[in-house]
């Protein structure tokens, strides 16, 4: 039940990288998306309009929807033409501007519009630590057919008070995290642990807030032609 693919616990990821640009430059920006990345035209200190490329489907790319969901901006508007078609931009207040300023500021040794990295997730564990699973009823549903109908009850689990399931974490790791960093229900593991992309900006904020590693590893120089 606690066995890990090779391939997940060991990847290479590709994931983009965050570049500021003067507003002057937006259409280096737009090429630096459409290569990849992300940008972040800073117009003001309080203004920052942040650049992503999207799907076939009209839907932000995963790493663009983790980037967005971590700072619970959810408003975007959709480029149909001009030399920005294809892309979907969002303006964002001062805190999260902040923030993306501060992944442009990690991401700047980077030197191009994406950024490759090795990730081992059972050496790592950050995302099963200081964390909070919800439980929802595939969950509950996919514990039950499987016979192991405990996990849904009181002990792996904990109730708020507005009635919701958390998986049960003690000394802030997970009580499902085995000491050789491994699942004990990797099988079985709730939809938000599945969903969980390695490298996006939740994952590295983890390893951050955790382990106190920062992904501002200086294996590259330079940055693009009209960056800030």
């Amino acid at each position: 039940m606690n066995e890990v693919p090779a391939a997940l616990a060991s990847s290479l990821v590709v994931r983009p990288v965050w570049r500021r640009f003067a507003p002057r430059f937006r259409e280096l920006a737009i090429a630096f998306v459409q290569a990849g990345g992300f940008a972040a035209v800073v117009h003001s200190e309080d203004r920052v309009e942040a650049l992503f490329m999207v799907g076939s489907d009209g839907a932000l790319l995963p790493f663009a929807a983790w980037a967005m969901a971590s700072i619970e901006h959810a408003e975007f508007t959709f480029h149909g033409d001009g030399s920005a078609a294809g892309l979907a931009f969002a303006f964002l207040d001062t805190d999260r501007s902040w923030t993306i300023l501060d992944w442009c500021e990690r991401d700047a040794v980077h030197p191009g519009p994406t950024r490759s990295m090795r990730l081992d997730c059972v050496a790592c564990t950050a995302c099963c630590q200081d964390a909070d699973v919800v439980l929802d009823a595939h969950d509950l549903e996919r514990f039950r057919s499987h016979g192991r109908g405990d996990l849904a009850e009181e002990g792996p689990v904990w109730r708020d008070a507005e009635g919701y399931l958390h998986l049960r974490f003690k000394a802030q790791r997970c009580e499902q995290l085995e000491p050789a960093g491994t699942c004990a229900i990797y099988a079985l593991r709730p939809s938000s642990c599945r969903a969980f992309l390695p490298g996006s900006e939740p994952c590295l904020a983890a390893r951050e807030d955790t382990l106190d590693v920062r992904d501002d590893t200086a294996d590259a120089n330079g940055s693009e032609d009209g960056s800030e």
